[in-house]
């Protein structure tokens, strides 16, 4: 029972940022997830399945603004990536890839606090294969293919709506197939559905009290906030 109303409460808190800031569902709940489930790939599951619900609610309300083709380059990429990564992931113990995972949040945090935003990138087929190469690796071995789509999408995509609804079915589509990935090499527990039961409840909650929230409170602060959570999460999972 604890553990359902920690997920229930995480969720909330990772939707009403995935709904203001467009991203960070899977930022949030992965500084917490792998601490109290049962082993560091059900926490990655688990993540996936409800960033990519909540991702959902998000790109049906703005699936008009969505630009198909930018994200067709990038999601190729990025599935050939993490299913190497998930596979390779499986090989590892679950202390090692904490410490991983705890050297990646710190890296993104120190990039989110200093860089973003400093450069717009090119649109150039190097550019599409790196970030979404870097995108698989972190989608597939932490939950978090978000941070490279987030800079790629800021350089090329003009608009609020269409930049929200871009990132959303990208996490959309790359988590079903995360999923699909996770559950061949037994990622996927007895317990995963009734979690995500749980969670999409908690989801649904997020994202309307985001939606009310998102002319009042800016994403900015909220990222900073977040980002400062990070760093810290990075430096206790490293030690």
């Amino acid at each position: 029972m604890q553990t359902l109303l920690y997920i229930f409460l995480l969720t909330i808190g990772a939707s009403i940022i995935q709904r203001i800031s467009g991203f960070g569902f899977g930022i949030f709940v992965m500084m917490f997830f792998p601490y109290f489930l049962p082993s560091y790939g059900e926490a990655t599951t688990l993540s996936g399945l409800l960033a990519g619900s909540t991702a959902l609610m998000i790109a049906i309300r703005y699936y008009k603004h969505i630009e198909w083709r930018l994200m067709a380059p990038l999601l190729v990429i990025n599935l050939f990536v993490s299913f190497a990564a998930i596979e390779y992931m499986a090989t590892l113990s679950g202390a090692t890839l904490k410490r991983c995972f705890g050297a990646v949040f710190v890296l993104i945090t120190l990039y989110f606090l200093f860089f973003e935003g400093k450069r717009k990138l090119p649109r150039n087929w190097w550019v599409k294969g790196s970030l979404g190469t870097l995108s698989g690796i972190m989608g597939g071995m932490f939950a978090m293919p978000g941070p490279p789509l987030v800079l790629y999408c800021i350089s090329n995509i003009e608009g609020k709506m269409a930049y929200i609804a871009t990132l959303q079915a990208f996490s959309v589509l790359l988590n079903i197939f995360y999923t699909l990935f996770r559950a061949r090499v037994g990622f996927f527990g007895e317990q995963t559905l009734s979690w995500w039961g749980v969670g999409l409840l908690g989801a649904i909650v997020g994202a309307s009290v985001g939606t009310r929230l998102f002319a009042y409170i800016s994403a900015e602060a909220l990222k900073k906030i977040v980002y400062l959570l990070l760093l810290v999460s990075g430096i206790v999972a490293m030690l």
